[in-house]
């Protein structure tokens, strides 16, 4: 990097007309790289704010219901069996080496035939107080075992030639605050519309401007129209401007720096836990979130998948815990309705290398203070399809939840509902 640089109007210009009519299209731009004078997007993980460009100045418009909704995705297929051992001694057949061993099972309170893996200690407090469900078996009932295909379904409600199913809830809204959907993690096609893409942050101290001092970008998309650059300069008035605010305000948030000065070291990979607290900060903020993804990946286990997993279940209930202690603190508990998400399960019986490959039915967790706590549908390893869990329970369930609780028409977003069901009181 060759250091920061004042960008001219000229560049600003040639910057939106090299990126060219697709980007504006997405809505939005990424930060940006001094290599070709502030014109590229960094390869290098560094992420901007992926919004719908506006000629006017962004405002925030009250949400439908005022909640708050955050889904968690499992990126890889969780393993649905060991997440939820089972009480069968069939299941330690098909599993000799992978069955979490019977002594370490976590009882859960009014059930009988399963469990939770022990690494899920962090979340029992959530069952035994009543604001926890589980929805085993939850799947489409044709399963398809592609990663690609499976998540494609699960973002789009089942439509392959629709936006994610909370993108068709943006596009129906006025323009919101750049952070109203933040995807944190990775990208978020659940979030993106057919015109209102989301906020997408891969990770709290590479969200900035790089190579660009950010006042230049601030003081050119407030600057007027010249001549034949008119009509480009207010679209890219528009990204640019919600493109800055968006760094601006996490950084405040988060306490990093927008532009790149003193950093702090991130230490590891990235993980659910640390997606939650970012994800926390930013609903106790001013800052106007209410749709956040929390995304990780290596739920994938074809092997080794004892301690790998282990360590994934941990990450996810220790992260699930501090953020609802964050929103206690906070006192918006009750305004917060959090959802995890996987593409499928996996296998029942174990393969060769320590792990299990790409299944069928998969499992769900809801919690909040308004959650109809217990145990959901059921699976029967006597019953499997083809050698996976069966689906029970139609996604749609929880399409139907989410929607209802952020106060929109699901009927109207999924073309059907699913109230199967009571998921929320």
């Amino acid at each position: 990097m060759n250091g920061t640089h004042q960008l001219d109007r000229r560049q600003f210009i040639g910057t939106g007309a090299r990126l060219g009519a697709g980007l504006l299209a997405a809505g939005g731009l990424a930060a940006c790289d001094d290599d070709d004078q502030g014109t590229s997007a960094n390869s290098s993980g560094t992420t901007g704010a992926t919004t719908a460009p506006s000629t006017v100045p962004p405002t925030t418009i009250p949400s439908l219901s005022g909640r708050r909704l955050v889904v968690v995705q499992m990126n890889g297929g969780n393993d649905a069996l060991n997440t939820l051992p089972p009480t069968a001694g069939k299941y330690r057949d098909l599993r000799p080496t992978l069955a979490v061993p019977e002594a370490e099972v976590l009882a859960l309170g009014g059930v009988d035939d399963a469990g939770l893996h022990p690494a899920l200690s962090a979340l029992t407090p959530f069952w035994d107080g009543g604001r926890m469900a589980v929805l085993r078996g939850i799947g489409f009932a044709d399963p398809n075992r592609s990663h690609f295909v499976s998540m494609d379904r699960w973002w789009r409600a089942d439509d392959m030639s629709a936006p994610g199913w909370l993108g068709r809830v943006l596009d129906q809204l006025p323009e919101q605050a750049p952070l109203y959907a933040t995807a944190l993690g990775a990208g978020a096609p659940v979030l993106n519309g057919a015109s209102r893409p989301a906020t997408v942050v891969t990770g709290a101290s590479t969200f900035r401007w790089v190579g660009i001092q950010p006042q230049s970008i601030v003081a050119l998309a407030a600057a007027g129209d010249e001549g034949d650059d008119g009509a480009l300069a207010a679209q890219m008035r528009g990204a640019f401007g919600r493109t800055a605010q968006a760094v601006a305000e996490f950084a405040e948030v988060t306490g990093t720096s927008p532009d790149g000065d003193e950093l702090p070291a991130r230490e590891g990979a990235a993980s659910l836990a640390d997606g939650l607290a970012v994800a926390a900060q930013l609903l106790a903020s001013d800052v106007g979130t209410e749709l956040v993804v929390v995304s990780a990946s290596g739920f994938d286990t074809h092997s080794g998948q004892a301690g790998v997993h282990r360590t994934l279940l941990a990450d996810f209930a220790d992260g699930v815990a501090a953020f609802f202690a964050a929103l206690d603190e906070a006192g918006l508990t009750d305004e917060v309705l959090l959802v995890s998400t996987s593409e499928f399960g996996r296998r029942v019986e174990e393969n060769a290398s320590g792990g299990c490959d790409h299944g069928a039915g998969g499992l769900s967790f809801v919690f909040g203070n308004s959650v109809q706590g217990g145990m959901h549908g059921d699976w029967s390893l006597a019953d499997l399809l083809d050698g996976d869990l069966r689906p029970q329970i139609d996604p749609f369930v929880l399409f139907t939840a989410c929607l209802d609780w952020i106060g929109a028409d699901a009927e109207q977003v999924l073309g059907r509902r699913d109230d199967s069901l009571q998921l929320l009181r």
